[in-house]
Protein backbone atom coordinates (compact mmCIF):
# COMPACT_ATOMS: atom_id res chain seq x y z
CA UNK A 1 0.00 0.00 0.00
CA UNK A 2 1.85 3.20 -1.10
CA UNK A 3 0.54 6.38 0.79
CA UNK A 4 1.05 10.38 0.32
CA UNK A 5 0.84 12.76 2.79
CA UNK A 6 0.49 16.68 2.26
CA UNK A 7 1.85 17.14 6.16
CA UNK A 8 5.61 16.80 5.89
CA UNK A 9 6.62 17.94 8.74
CA UNK A 10 8.81 16.37 11.04
CA UNK A 11 7.95 13.65 12.98
CA UNK A 12 4.82 13.50 10.98
CA UNK A 13 6.57 12.05 7.66
CA UNK A 14 8.83 9.75 10.10
CA UNK A 15 5.86 8.03 11.71
CA UNK A 16 4.11 7.40 8.50
CA UNK A 17 7.27 5.97 7.21
CA UNK A 18 7.97 3.84 10.60
CA UNK A 19 4.05 2.63 10.19
CA UNK A 20 3.88 1.40 6.70
CA UNK A 21 7.75 1.75 5.63
CA UNK A 22 9.96 4.35 4.28
CA UNK A 23 9.82 2.27 0.38
CA UNK A 24 5.41 2.89 0.67
CA UNK A 25 5.36 6.47 1.73
CA UNK A 26 6.17 10.02 0.01
CA UNK A 27 6.02 13.10 0.77
CA UNK A 28 3.59 14.76 -1.89
CA UNK A 29 5.80 17.42 -3.12
CA UNK A 30 8.12 14.75 -3.87
CA UNK A 31 6.24 11.95 -4.77
CA UNK A 32 7.06 10.46 -8.39
CA UNK A 33 4.65 10.27 -11.20
CA UNK A 34 4.63 6.34 -10.90
CA UNK A 35 4.33 6.67 -7.11
CA UNK A 36 1.43 9.13 -7.53
CA UNK A 37 -0.31 6.96 -9.87
CA UNK A 38 0.00 3.96 -7.27
CA UNK A 39 -0.51 5.50 -4.44
CA UNK A 40 -4.09 4.39 -2.82
CA UNK A 41 -3.95 6.76 0.44
CA UNK A 42 -3.54 10.45 0.89
CA UNK A 43 -2.90 11.87 3.65
CA UNK A 44 -4.17 15.83 4.72
CA UNK A 45 -4.77 18.11 7.13
CA UNK A 46 -5.84 21.24 4.91
CA UNK A 47 -8.20 20.32 2.25
CA UNK A 48 -6.84 22.76 -0.64
CA UNK A 49 -3.68 21.19 -0.87
CA UNK A 50 -5.51 17.39 -0.59
CA UNK A 51 -7.63 18.68 -3.65
CA UNK A 52 -5.00 19.99 -5.75
CA UNK A 53 -3.07 16.25 -5.85
CA UNK A 54 -6.54 14.04 -5.81
CA UNK A 55 -6.63 14.51 -9.97
CA UNK A 56 -2.93 13.11 -10.09
CA UNK A 57 -4.01 9.34 -8.23
CA UNK A 58 -6.35 7.56 -9.96
CA UNK A 59 -5.78 4.72 -7.75
CA UNK A 60 -6.77 6.45 -4.44
CA UNK A 61 -9.17 4.73 -2.28
CA UNK A 62 -8.46 6.21 1.09
CA UNK A 63 -8.23 10.09 1.98
CA UNK A 64 -8.02 10.08 5.60
CA UNK A 65 -8.04 13.36 7.50
CA UNK A 66 -5.17 14.43 10.43
CA UNK A 67 -8.01 16.55 11.92
CA UNK A 68 -11.33 15.28 14.24
CA UNK A 69 -13.70 16.74 11.76
CA UNK A 70 -14.03 16.47 8.54
CA UNK A 71 -16.81 19.11 7.90
CA UNK A 72 -14.39 21.41 6.32
CA UNK A 73 -14.48 18.54 3.07
CA UNK A 74 -16.85 19.66 0.43
CA UNK A 75 -18.67 15.76 -0.24
CA UNK A 76 -18.68 16.88 -4.05
CA UNK A 77 -14.39 17.03 -3.83
CA UNK A 78 -14.29 13.55 -2.81
CA UNK A 79 -14.31 11.47 -5.61
CA UNK A 80 -16.64 8.76 -6.26
CA UNK A 81 -15.77 5.05 -3.98
CA UNK A 82 -13.19 7.23 -2.60
CA UNK A 83 -13.35 6.59 1.61
CA UNK A 84 -13.06 9.51 3.73
CA UNK A 85 -11.95 8.95 7.43
CA UNK A 86 -11.95 11.34 10.23
CA UNK A 87 -9.49 11.07 13.00
CA UNK A 88 -11.89 11.33 15.66
CA UNK A 89 -10.64 10.47 18.93
CA UNK A 90 -6.72 11.73 18.41
CA UNK A 91 -7.05 14.91 20.20
CA UNK A 92 -9.93 13.85 22.75
CA UNK A 93 -8.35 14.69 26.36
CA UNK A 94 -6.75 17.40 24.97
CA UNK A 95 -9.72 19.06 23.40
CA UNK A 96 -11.36 18.17 26.63
CA UNK A 97 -8.80 19.97 28.98
CA UNK A 98 -9.19 23.36 26.94
CA UNK A 99 -12.61 22.84 27.64
CA UNK A 100 -12.54 22.29 31.34
CA UNK A 101 -10.31 25.50 31.32
CA UNK A 102 -12.75 27.75 29.94
CA UNK A 103 -15.57 26.13 32.31
CA UNK A 104 -13.03 27.22 35.18
CA UNK A 105 -11.94 30.87 33.59
CA UNK A 106 -15.27 31.33 33.10
CA UNK A 107 -16.64 30.31 36.91
CA UNK A 108 -13.37 32.30 38.26
CA UNK A 109 -13.71 35.51 35.88
CA UNK A 110 -9.97 35.08 35.26
CA UNK A 111 -10.10 37.00 31.80
CA UNK A 112 -12.25 39.97 33.66
CA UNK A 113 -9.88 39.80 36.95
CA UNK A 114 -6.78 39.63 34.57
CA UNK A 115 -8.05 43.01 32.12
CA UNK A 116 -8.80 44.76 35.50
CA UNK A 117 -5.63 44.01 37.50
CA UNK A 118 -3.80 45.68 33.73
CA UNK A 119 -5.98 48.28 34.28
CA UNK A 120 -4.51 49.20 37.99
CA UNK A 121 -7.08 47.92 39.80
CA UNK A 122 -7.73 44.80 42.09
CA UNK A 123 -11.15 43.57 42.31
CA UNK A 124 -10.47 41.33 45.08
CA UNK A 125 -14.15 40.76 46.45
CA UNK A 126 -15.87 40.23 43.37
CA UNK A 127 -17.50 36.85 43.82
CA UNK A 128 -16.49 33.79 41.70
CA UNK A 129 -18.52 30.51 41.09
CA UNK A 130 -17.97 27.18 42.30
CA UNK A 131 -17.98 24.23 39.76
CA UNK A 132 -19.08 21.78 42.73
CA UNK A 133 -22.60 21.27 42.71
CA UNK A 134 -23.29 22.43 39.01
CA UNK A 135 -25.48 20.66 36.33
CA UNK A 136 -23.14 20.35 33.29
CA UNK A 137 -25.05 19.57 30.20
CA UNK A 138 -22.62 17.75 27.21
CA UNK A 139 -23.93 18.00 24.08
CA UNK A 140 -22.27 15.42 22.11
CA UNK A 141 -21.19 12.38 24.01
CA UNK A 142 -18.56 10.80 21.49
CA UNK A 143 -14.32 10.52 22.70
CA UNK A 144 -14.26 14.48 23.41
CA UNK A 145 -17.68 14.46 25.76
CA UNK A 146 -16.82 11.15 27.54
CA UNK A 147 -13.33 12.59 28.14
CA UNK A 148 -14.52 16.03 29.92
CA UNK A 149 -16.89 13.67 31.99
CA UNK A 150 -14.23 11.68 33.57
CA UNK A 151 -12.27 14.81 34.28
CA UNK A 152 -15.57 16.33 36.35
CA UNK A 153 -16.29 13.18 37.91
CA UNK A 154 -14.46 14.40 40.86
CA UNK A 155 -16.23 18.10 41.31
CA UNK A 156 -19.48 16.77 42.78
CA UNK A 157 -21.32 17.76 39.65
CA UNK A 158 -24.47 16.46 38.17
CA UNK A 159 -23.45 15.53 34.35
CA UNK A 160 -26.56 15.51 31.56
CA UNK A 161 -25.84 14.73 28.20
CA UNK A 162 -26.96 13.90 24.70
CA UNK A 163 -25.97 11.99 21.92
CA UNK A 164 -27.35 10.02 18.88
CA UNK A 165 -28.32 7.26 20.04
CA UNK A 166 -29.69 8.14 23.56
CA UNK A 167 -27.95 5.69 25.26
CA UNK A 168 -24.55 4.95 27.28
CA UNK A 169 -23.23 2.05 28.88
CA UNK A 170 -19.69 3.06 29.57
CA UNK A 171 -17.84 3.19 33.55
CA UNK A 172 -19.04 6.77 34.00
CA UNK A 173 -21.83 8.52 36.39
CA UNK A 174 -23.94 10.09 33.97
CA UNK A 175 -27.47 11.24 35.77
CA UNK A 176 -29.26 11.62 32.30
CA UNK A 177 -28.58 10.86 28.44
CA UNK A 178 -30.74 11.66 25.65
CA UNK A 179 -30.86 12.43 22.25
CA UNK A 180 -31.40 15.56 20.41
CA UNK A 181 -35.23 15.22 21.18
CA UNK A 182 -34.35 15.77 24.67
CA UNK A 183 -32.73 19.69 23.95
CA UNK A 184 -34.57 21.76 25.55
CA UNK A 185 -34.87 19.25 28.94
CA UNK A 186 -31.17 19.62 29.15
CA UNK A 187 -30.36 23.36 28.16
CA UNK A 188 -33.70 24.42 31.41
CA UNK A 189 -31.65 22.38 33.64
CA UNK A 190 -27.75 22.98 32.56
CA UNK A 191 -25.41 25.83 34.63
CA UNK A 192 -22.55 24.86 31.58
CA UNK A 193 -23.44 23.82 28.57
CA UNK A 194 -20.19 22.23 26.55
CA UNK A 195 -20.45 21.54 22.79
CA UNK A 196 -18.73 18.71 21.43
CA UNK A 197 -21.20 17.59 18.41
CA UNK A 198 -19.66 17.30 14.85
CA UNK A 199 -21.27 19.73 12.46
CA UNK A 200 -23.92 18.47 10.49
CA UNK A 201 -26.91 19.47 8.93
CA UNK A 202 -28.71 18.44 12.10
CA UNK A 203 -26.65 20.32 14.08
CA UNK A 204 -25.79 23.84 12.25
CA UNK A 205 -27.84 26.29 14.00
CA UNK A 206 -28.60 23.66 16.92
CA UNK A 207 -28.10 26.67 19.31
CA UNK A 208 -30.00 29.55 18.25
CA UNK A 209 -32.52 31.90 19.82
CA UNK A 210 -35.14 29.48 21.21
CA UNK A 211 -32.22 27.38 22.68
CA UNK A 212 -31.07 30.55 24.09
CA UNK A 213 -34.40 31.21 25.89
CA UNK A 214 -34.12 28.27 27.54
CA UNK A 215 -30.95 28.36 29.09
CA UNK A 216 -30.47 29.68 32.56
CA UNK A 217 -29.61 33.58 32.30
CA UNK A 218 -26.23 32.79 34.17
CA UNK A 219 -25.56 30.07 32.14
CA UNK A 220 -21.66 29.48 30.84
CA UNK A 221 -21.66 28.02 26.95
CA UNK A 222 -18.68 26.38 26.08
CA UNK A 223 -17.96 25.72 22.48
CA UNK A 224 -15.05 23.77 21.57
CA UNK A 225 -16.75 22.25 18.77
CA UNK A 226 -17.37 24.03 15.45
CA UNK A 227 -18.58 27.70 15.67
CA UNK A 228 -21.61 26.97 13.34
CA UNK A 229 -23.59 25.06 15.91
CA UNK A 230 -24.40 28.27 17.27
CA UNK A 231 -26.19 31.08 15.60
CA UNK A 232 -24.01 33.93 15.16
CA UNK A 233 -26.33 36.92 15.31
CA UNK A 234 -28.68 35.32 18.00
CA UNK A 235 -25.78 34.70 20.30
CA UNK A 236 -24.48 38.50 20.03
CA UNK A 237 -27.87 39.87 20.56
CA UNK A 238 -28.46 37.12 23.54
CA UNK A 239 -24.99 38.32 25.18
CA UNK A 240 -25.61 41.85 24.98
CA UNK A 241 -29.13 41.75 25.99
CA UNK A 242 -27.65 38.92 29.42
CA UNK A 243 -24.66 40.28 31.16
CA UNK A 244 -24.36 37.40 33.53
CA UNK A 245 -24.78 35.03 30.61
CA UNK A 246 -20.69 33.85 29.41
CA UNK A 247 -19.92 31.83 25.98
CA UNK A 248 -16.68 30.36 26.24
CA UNK A 249 -15.61 30.41 22.43
CA UNK A 250 -12.67 28.11 20.91
CA UNK A 251 -14.35 27.53 17.46
CA UNK A 252 -15.56 30.27 15.35
CA UNK A 253 -17.63 31.29 11.85
CA UNK A 254 -14.86 32.82 10.16
CA UNK A 255 -11.37 31.90 9.84
CA UNK A 256 -8.44 33.25 7.94
CA UNK A 257 -5.79 35.99 8.31
CA UNK A 258 -6.78 38.07 11.37
CA UNK A 259 -9.86 37.59 13.83
CA UNK A 260 -13.16 38.61 12.06
CA UNK A 261 -16.69 37.32 12.82
CA UNK A 262 -19.56 39.20 11.57
CA UNK A 263 -20.50 40.28 15.06
CA UNK A 264 -17.66 41.75 17.40
CA UNK A 265 -17.57 39.75 19.82
CA UNK A 266 -14.22 40.76 21.08
CA UNK A 267 -16.26 43.74 22.32
CA UNK A 268 -18.06 42.20 24.91
CA UNK A 269 -17.08 41.14 28.46
CA UNK A 270 -18.89 38.35 28.37
CA UNK A 271 -17.19 36.64 25.99
CA UNK A 272 -13.92 34.25 26.51
CA UNK A 273 -12.16 33.89 23.41
CA UNK A 274 -10.28 31.46 22.14
CA UNK A 275 -8.26 30.79 19.18
CA UNK A 276 -9.30 27.14 18.07
CA UNK A 277 -6.28 25.83 20.20
CA UNK A 278 -7.81 23.00 21.95
CA UNK A 279 -6.15 20.27 19.68
CA UNK A 280 -2.89 21.71 19.36
CA UNK A 281 -0.68 20.63 22.10
CA UNK A 282 3.29 19.36 22.44
CA UNK A 283 2.85 16.35 20.45
CA UNK A 284 -0.48 16.69 18.76
CA UNK A 285 1.00 15.74 15.40
CA UNK A 286 2.61 13.10 16.83
CA UNK A 287 -0.42 11.53 18.31
CA UNK A 288 -2.47 12.42 15.29
CA UNK A 289 -0.62 10.94 12.79
CA UNK A 290 -0.16 7.51 15.11
CA UNK A 291 -3.71 7.51 15.19
CA UNK A 292 -4.11 7.98 11.70
CA UNK A 293 -1.81 4.87 11.04
CA UNK A 294 -4.22 2.94 12.86
CA UNK A 295 -7.36 4.08 10.91
CA UNK A 296 -5.56 3.45 7.58
CA UNK A 297 -4.89 0.05 8.79
CA UNK A 298 -8.67 -0.57 9.80
CA UNK A 299 -9.92 0.91 6.77
CA UNK A 300 -7.59 -0.88 4.58
CA UNK A 301 -8.93 -4.34 6.25
CA UNK A 302 -12.42 -3.28 6.11
CA UNK A 303 -11.99 -2.47 2.01
CA UNK A 304 -9.79 -5.14 1.63
CA UNK A 305 -13.11 -7.63 3.08
CA UNK A 306 -15.39 -5.92 1.34
CA UNK A 307 -17.27 -4.41 3.96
Amino acid sequence: MKIITTVCEPPGLEILRECFGADNVRCAGEAEPEFLRDAEVLVFLQWKPAKAIIKKMPKLRILQALSAGVDHVPPADVPEGVLLSSNSGSNAWAVAEHAFTLIMAALKKLPWRDRAMRRGEFPQLIPSRLLSGKTVAILGFGHIGQALAEMLQPFNVRILAINRSGKYEGPLHIEFIGTLDSLAHVLAQADIVVLTLPLTEETKGLIDRNALNVMKKNAILVNVARGKIINQSALYEFLKENEEFTAALDTWWHYGAGFRQDYPFETLENVILSPHCGGVYETWLEDAMRSACEKIKMRNDLIRKGV
